[in-house]
This record gives C-alpha cells, structure tokens and sequence, in this order.
C-alpha cells in the first residue's frame, strides 16, 4: 500500500509540473490560458486622444519613477526634478493628444506575475512608477520583449486585448538594442572586424525577437501603427575609438541592425522606422574623416549651448549615468511627434521651438540658481 500512494504521490507531482510548464510556456495559445481580461469592447470610452504603448529599455524608462529608479543620483542628480525623459515630455506636451495612460505604481515581482498569467490574469513585472502603456525596463534586451522575466510585447498585447476598440489607430513604439549591441565590448569587437561573429549573431537575433514583437502586436491589433527606433551608436559617447576605420566598422554594425528594422517597415504600412542616428548627427554632428570627435554645440536661447558631453545639468546634451538628458528628449519629442505625424497621417500639433524653449526654462533656471558646478566626462 504504501508503494502505491508513492508512485500516485509521484503522478500527481508530475501532472502538476507538467500543467506549470504548459501554463507557462510563451507559445501556448492564450485560449488555452483563459483571458487575460474580460473584454469590455462594448463599454469603452473614447477619449479621441491616441493610446501610446511603449516596449523597451531605459531610454524609454521614466525617469520620475521612484520604485525602480531609487538613487537619488540617477536621471539628473541635484537636477532629477527637472531632468525629463521623453515619454515624460510626450504627456506634459501633448497629452491633450496622446494617451500613455495613467500614471501609477505597475507591476509586480516576477513570480507574482508568472502566477497572475497562469490563472489569466494581466501581468507585468518590475513594480515601477511610469504611465500605465509604458512597458520599457531599465538593462532590457531584445530577447525579454517576448521571454521571461519580462515579457513586455505579450504582456502589452494581452493589455491591448482588454480595449480592442481603443487601439485602433494606437501607437506602439518599440526603442530597444542598445544593451544587447552597444555594450564596450561589443563594439570593440565590431571597430576591429565589422563582420565579427559575435555582434552579427546579436544583432541578427535582436531583430529577430523585435521582429516577433512586431508580428504578435500586427496579428492581435491589425489597426494599430508600430514605431520601431533605430540604435544609436555608443561611439558617439565615447573617445576609446578614434580611428576612420574603427568608427566605420562600428557603423557599419549599426547600420546592419537598423537595415533589419528598415526591412520590417517596409513590408507593412502600419510599421514605420525612425531613424535615430540620423537626428542625432543633424543636431550635434558627427566625427572628422579622421574618426575623431567633431561634434557641434546647439544653441536653443542666449545662455543655453548644449554641448555632446556628460553631465547633469541641461547644458549637457547626456546625464552624468548615460542616459539622455533633458535637452535632449525635448528635441527629440519635438522630432518623434512630427515623424509619427508624417508617418501615419494623425493629425498631431506640431510642438513649436517656441514650446520647447518655454519647457526647458524651469530646467536651465534651476541649474541656473545652482552653486554646483557641471561634470564633463564624456566625447568632445
């Protein structure tokens, strides 16, 4: 007797480990999973302002958000209340247009949100601070926008799923890469063979996944418009490569992976690509022939020159951690808005030089009340 409860204590142990792993499994149709939500089609509310979902890194991440984003000397530092990223721009600017949801604490642990989506429930983790459509996390990387942990585009998708009706129309920016290919070493691999094997799997296998991303939201959603945001070149940022041929191996990298996402737009009018590298080297130029640092300063107001260095302060066009400062995002909203207006026919407000300079003056008077002095750390 006892023999038999063993071997039916481990069939019942095995049945259940069998049920985790199907429950669990990114490909099992969500039929099988049951809704995420119940679908609410009949009673939505239309707003007539754009549902604006976004999928990536910390460069998309708010930079007001509390939970995650802890230290004190992130995002900003002394100047963190008035350093803004550009999601946070998008809202203040043009939220009477664009909806990125309500601004809250989303998400929780991670086995929470494997428990949550076992029994059909919506889930997204990290617990975060940020607008409810924006789904970016801090050190992501191309794999996590349809794996675990995180899992962003399906998650997303299956939000999406609550409000069909509201999506139609929406918008659903994808700006991820960075971290898989623009880490130190990747690149210097890169600046010495712009065919190296390790970069070109990377890159090969992030457009991939993005391209999943892409064709899991296209399916779901067949009204929604997708955004998908060039890399930028960590070069730029950086004087360990100061060569013309290292600086061309390390584009032509990059070239390579935007060329993949050129490749998706071009195959459905509903995707469109946003050339990156392209804006920044409009503004702050680019290197010599030489591969070495040549970069413009931007003047936006008397008093107000940004250069292509590091440091808190708005005069800065990076922060002090490497991520954009608030000069920065400003003008790159101000660009985002007029690509997705061109793009896909939204009749969006252009924002004016004149709103970009009236949002930046509580930034550049704040520093300007300042006794602290600015670091300057990066490319010149």
């Amino acid at each position: 007797m006892a023999r038999l409860n063993k071997v039916l204590l481990a069939t019942f142990c095995g049945a259940l480990i069998a049920a985790g792993v199907i429950l669990f499994s990114p490909g099992v149709p969500r039929l099988l999973r049951g809704p995420s939500a119940t679908v609410e089609a009949a009673s939505e509310a239309q707003s007539g302002r754009i549902r604006f979902a976004v999928l990536g890194d910390s460069d998309s991440q708010s930079y007001h958000d509390t939970l995650m984003l802890g230290d004190p000397g992130a995002r900003g530092g002394p100047w963190r209340a008035t350093t803004w990223q550009w999601t946070e721009v998008l809202a203040r600017l043009r939220g009477d247009q664009i909806d990125l949801g309500e601004w809250g604490a989303w998400g929780t642990g991670k086995y929470r949100a494997y428990f949550d989506e076992a029994f059909g429930r919506l889930a997204r983790t990290p617990r975060k601070y940020d607008y409810r459509y924006n789904f970016a996390i801090s050190g992501s990387i191309c794999s996590q926008l349809m794996g675990h942990p995180l899992r962003q585009a399906i998650r997303l998708v299956d939000l999406m799923d609550t409000e069909p009706q509201a999506w139609r129309g929406g918008i659903v920016l994808i700006r991820i890469g960075v971290n898989d290919i623009g880490a130190h070493d990747v690149l210097d691999e890169l600046s010495r063979d712009r065919n190296a094997s390790r970069p070109t799997a990377l890159i090969n296998a992030c457009v991939g996944e993005i391209g999943k991303a892409v064709a899991l939201i296209r399916m779901r959603h067949p009204d929604t418009n997708v955004v998908l945001v060039g890399v930028l070149n960590n070069a730029d940022q950086s004087v360990d490569w100061q060569s013309a041929s290292e600086i061309a191996n390390i584009d032509a990298g990059m070239d390579r992976f935007d060329n993949g996402l050129r490749k998706l737009a071009a195959a459905d009018r509903h995707v469109y690509f946003l050339d990156d590298r392209a804006w920044f080297e409009s503004l702050w130029g680019k290197r010599d022939e030489q591969g070495r640092p040549l970069y413009k300063t931007v003047h936006l107001s008397p008093g107000w020159a940004i250069t292509n260095t590091s440091g808190d302060d708005p005069h800065h066009a990076v922060l002090s951690d490497g991520h954009a400062g608030v000069v920065w995002n400003t003008l790159w909203t101000q660009h985002l808005v007029a690509s997705l207006d061109a793009a896909f026919g939204l009749h969006l407000k252009p924002i004016t030089d004149g709103e970009v300079t009236g949002f930046l003056k509580q930034s550049f008077a704040v520093r300007a009340q300042s006794d602290l002095s600015p670091l300057t750390t990066s490319a010149k």
